[in-house]
């Protein structure tokens, strides 16, 4: 059953997964891959978010390159809910055309915002948080963001530090949002009780986060009609909603998230999917391993990837293009993707 009749979903889509190039393409980005999976993460996203909202009640908002395969893989959300962006401005943009659009068909919506490429598990225990958010979003009219707990001192991730004195249903007021820290500093935060990563989700009511946006980020007050979209989006800021509002905004709130989170940056986060055989390897495809171990391969079943005396590598296979790269080196992949758009030859590779 849904949560209550005014919850409504906003998918964000837009993102370019570069890290996981050569798979992840302008035209077959991150989400839309499956990874091993029946289902894409998009597509294992908008299944997840059925017990809560019905599919008339979902917005996903994209890029041009990225609008047309999005499509094709949702084809139970109504085209109208498509919100295509004219031009990439960061998250607080798209967040805004998302909220605007939903607030002219229900003033008094209940919103939550998620990334599409992001692998949760249980549902179960995802939905009750959820709905403790969406609860919190309306009771307290406060900016409410799902804090995953910590399971190693990460740098790639945001951090919040919640100010204590737990409300019910399970929330607590905001201290202070840390960005990316370095090793040293992220090893501190950890011990933190209550410290949470930032995985990007939140709950809120829609006039709620308009008015805080229209407080701190004007310029994108000029997103709530709708009209002249093209000319005005690329004039806009380009800033996420952590920094341009989340991190400014008096009144907000975190939910503790109890369920497995994985947002799927890197060729080492796709490892920690899947189970590993005895030496430590993935493999999705086919793979001959000799004295290898730690490594993830991925292929397709026709084309096989042999190994030999290697360790903790990432081997990824494509017809066109290959990578290899040490496990230590994954968060570097963007590299080679700014490379190849730098070399006119080699740009239709991304």
């Amino acid at each position: 059953m849904p949560v209550k009749s005014n919850l409504w979903v906003m998918i964000m889509a837009g993102g370019s997964g570069e890290r996981l190039w050569p798979l992840s393409r302008r035209n077959s980005p991150k989400q839309t891959l499956k990874l091993g999976y029946k289902k894409s993460l998009l597509q294992a996203t908008a299944q997840r978010l059925k017990p809560l909202v019905p599919a008339r009640r979902m917005v996903v908002v994209t890029t041009r390159p990225q609008a047309a395969v999005i499509r094709k893989q949702l084809p139970e959300i109504s085209s109208a809910h498509f919100l295509v962006e004219p031009a990439a401005r960061n998250t607080a943009a798209a967040i805004a055309l998302g909220t605007a659009a939903i607030l002219r068909e229900d003033p008094e919506a209940v919103i939550l915002v998620l990334p599409a490429d992001h692998v949760i598990s249980p549902d179960s225990k995802f939905h009750a948080v959820v709905r403790r958010a969406a609860a919190v979003a309306a009771q307290k009219e406060g900016l409410v963001c799902l804090g995953i707990a910590p399971t190693y001192p990460a740098t790639g991730y945001g951090y919040i530090e919640p100010k204590g004195g737990k409300v019910a249903p399970g929330a607590y007021r905001v201290k202070r949002f840390i960005e990316k820290p370095n090793l040293s500093a992220a090893k501190k935060l950890i011990r933190k009780k209550g410290m949470a990563w930032n995985g990007g989700i939140f709950c809120w009511k829609g006039r709620v986060v308009m008015n805080e946006i229209n407080r701190y980020l004007p310029a994108l007050s000029r997103l709530q009609d709708g009209k002249q979209l093209e000319s005005v989006y690329k004039k806009l800021p380009s800033v996420s909603i952590d920094v341009g509002v989340m991190e400014r905004a008096r009144n907000v709130w975190m939910i503790p998230a109890d369920f497995k989170w994985n947002d799927v940056g890197s060729w080492s986060s796709v490892g920690a999917l899947h189970l590993c055989d005895t030496a430590g390897n993935v493999a999705l495809g086919a793979h001959l391993g000799i004295e290898t171990s730690g490594t993830v391969i991925i292929t397709d079943a026709s084309h096989l990837v042999a190994t030999i005396g290697v360790k903790d590598l990432i081997v990824v296979r494509t017809s066109d293009a290959t990578l290899v790269c040490h496990k230590d080196h994954a968060q570097s992949v963007k590299k080679v993707v700014a490379a190849l758009a730098a070399h006119p030859h080699r740009r239709k590779l991304l």
